[in-house]
């Protein structure tokens, strides 16, 4: 700590404050300062005396102690500023307050030990997330008793903190979670009928739910909803799904072919806040549900939406031109990479940036020559360049990221190899007479090319037969000249927008929006228990995955508000910073046998501490004392 004099001048007359500062470093390992206490005007103090009376003040705040002996004059005037901080004055206000509630009793220390231990700290923060976003209203407006409240809160947040199965979330309810204490109406011993019967009641009032958080949420957080993202995902089910009309095979996101899969349609804001979703069949067309999430939103009478139409950013998967028709005809704008390749068409333009960019000659300007080619450098440290073309509908922007051309490239080159070492192996096979029939050599052929889709057009495959034509002999490729094309294209793709007079950088960085979705679909497989599936029956997985949409919608808003603090960590990081803080029963026996059973909140942290201040918590569930087996 040391002392800091600060200056102000008022009508001509200068007013001097000194204040003890201390350096600390933030969540992200910033030196950082911040002020501990006002020493009020020091200027008849010499200067020189400042970091002894600093140090001093120091060891009164910390209860150091010092083999040293402190100049008399310095440690009066450190008393006499000690007592009068704010934060002393509350120190012996609580030290009062302590003394009249005091309960002092004789125990046997030796008999003292703990019971019943549970988690507490992500708890706090999720209750206090569901407060803020006023669910219990929104279920008390759709006609849920406070005991259907209870159990509603217990599956949601439960999905948040423990993410799992509805059978998992009532075992930690019950035997790992403080979250019991923290409710209003005591759930405790509710069998597991009972979370499945509120899950399935919660689906049911789901527009309702949805609705009441969208509007929370805007006003909570005074979202802008200027873009709106679309995009569809999957999950897989475990089990046959026979009994499931939502079960069906498809291309699955997690490669798991040998699962039905399940899809789910979810529409969020720039910020990530959920808008619109949608449980779907797993083999779902993609661009087909887009007209459904139309009808959807214009069937909302919310002014904000109504007045302020946003533009869609939707993927390829989606952006057909019908569905470009269809956002116009609705009376939205969009902005998306469209479904056909359309970097095809500016191959020439690409190929001269790329031109450009590996031009080494010393006399050589490229950043000029971008600039005079209508190129824009929209990151620098990551390579990414673009330009905007004007058309009769809006405005195309041509962008190359050189990083991901790289990171495209390598993947090609690593897939073409074992594409290689494959036909090897398989010429290897005729050579040595492993296969000789010609059919058979041709259907391996083939299933190589369905393997490796895209290589059997880049490569002419030649059996060399028998005379008869009914034995192969050997195999020989050549590469085409059509792999240069997909080298020149290499990081390159095409933005799309209705819109007009906005630059490129502009566009792409509205574009770029669309990872909010794409971290929305993580947030909801890797932290919120969405995959496996488990329910077979339609209804059943239904109310499943809309438990995690509203896990989700606590998730991005304790993410928001962590952000606001200037605190980037996810809420992942933070559920395992917290999952140390307990609450726990203490027991122990007193001097007359009286057995005491001391409910009881350990005291946080300083991670935790730095947490909860962020959300503004300072009460814990409060200690609570009984005794038993009192001898008389």
């Amino acid at each position: 700590m040391f002392i800091r004099e600060f200056k102000t001048k008022k009508k001509e007359i200068t007013y001097y404050n000194h204040k003890l500062v201390e350096s600390y470093r933030n969540a992200e390992n910033k030196p950082r300062q911040r002020i501990i206490m006002s020493l009020g005007d020091l200027k008849d103090l010499p200067k020189a005396c400042w970091k002894e009376l600093a140090f001093i003040l120091e060891q009164k705040m910390t209860g150091q102690e010092t083999f040293v002996s402190p100049d008399p004059e310095l440690e009066r005037l450190a008393d006499q500023l000690y007592a009068s901080a704010d934060f002393f004055q509350k120190k012996v206000e609580s030290k009062t307050l302590a003394a009249k509630q005091q309960e002092c009793v004789s125990v046997d220390i030796n008999s003292v030990q703990t019971a019943q231990s549970r988690a507490i700290g992500g708890e706090l923060i999720a209750k206090e997330m569901w407060d803020r976003l006023e669910l219990t209203p929104i279920l008390s407006d759709c006609g849920f008793s406070a005991k259907e409240i209870a159990v509603s809160q217990a599956l949601i947040l439960g999905r948040l903190i423990h993410p799992s199965s509805e059978l998992a979330t009532h075992r930690w309810f019950n035997e790992q979670s403080a979250l019991s204490e923290m409710l209003e109406t005591d759930i405790r011993g509710l069998g597991t009928d009972s979370f499945y019967a509120i899950r399935d009641r919660l689906f049911e009032n789901s527009p309702a739910i949805e609705h009441a958080l969208y509007s929370k949420e805007t006003s909570l957080f005074s979202l802008d909803r200027k873009w709106f993202l679309f995009d569809l995902t999957n999950t897989y089910l475990e089990g046959s799904g026979r009994d499931n009309e939502l079960a069906r095979y498809g291309v699955s996101k997690e490669k798991r072919r040998d699962c039905p899969l399940i899809s789910l349609a979810l529409m969020v804001d720039g910020q990530g806040f959920p808008v619109y979703s949608r449980i779907l069949k797993g083999n779902q067309s993609e661009p087909e549900t887009l007209k459904d999430v139309l009808d959807e939103l214009e069937k909302r009478d919310d002014p904000i939406l109504l007045n302020n139409k946003p533009t869609f950013i939707i993927d390829r998967g989606i952006a057909t031109k019908d569905n470009m028709a269809l956002i116009r005809a609705y009376g939205y704008t969009y902005t998306l990479i469209e479904r056909s390749p359309l970097e095809k068409s500016y191959a020439s333009a690409f190929e001269e940036l790329k031109g450009f960019l590996e031009d080494s000659n010393p006399g050589s300007d490229p950043a000029a020559a971008l600039a005079a080619a209508g190129w824009e450098t929209i990151r620098k440290e990551a390579d990414v360049y673009a330009r905007s073309i004007l058309t009769e509908t809006g405005t195309r922007v041509l962008v190359l990221s050189t990083k991901r051309a790289d990171k495209e490239n390598a993947m090609v080159s690593a897939r073409e190899e074992r594409f290689l070492t494959d036909i090897e192996k398989l010429k290897h096979s005729i050579e040595t007479g492993h296969i000789k029939v010609a059919g058979k050599v041709m259907e391996r052929i083939g299933r190589l090319k369905k393997k490796y889709k895209g290589f059997g057009k880049l490569y002419d495959i030649q059996v060399i037969l028998s005379e008869d034509e009914k034995t192969a002999r050997s195999l020989t490729w050549t590469k085409l000249c059509a792999a240069a094309e997909k080298t020149i294209l290499s990081g390159c793709y095409v933005i799309e927008t209705d819109r007009q007079g906005l630059s490129a950088t502009q566009i792409w960085e509205d574009f770029m929006t669309i990872t909010r979705v794409e971290a929305a679909f993580r947030d909801l497989k890797s932290e919120l228990g969405f995959r496996p599936i488990f329910p077979h029956k339609k209804e059943r997985t239904e109310a499943h995955l809309f438990i995690g949409v509203l896990a989700y919608h606590l998730l991005v808003s304790i993410e928001t508000t962590l952000r606001v603090a200037g605190d980037t960590r996810e809420w992942q990081t933070v559920r395992e910073i917290l999952s140390t803080h307990q609450r726990s029963t203490i027991i122990m026996t007193g001097q007359d046998g009286t057995i005491y059973n001391i409910r009881i909140t350990g005291n946080p942290e300083k991670n935790h501490h730095e947490i909860y201040k962020i959300f503004g918590i300072v009460n814990l569930i409060k200690r609570r004392k009984t005794t038993v087996n009192e001898r008389r």
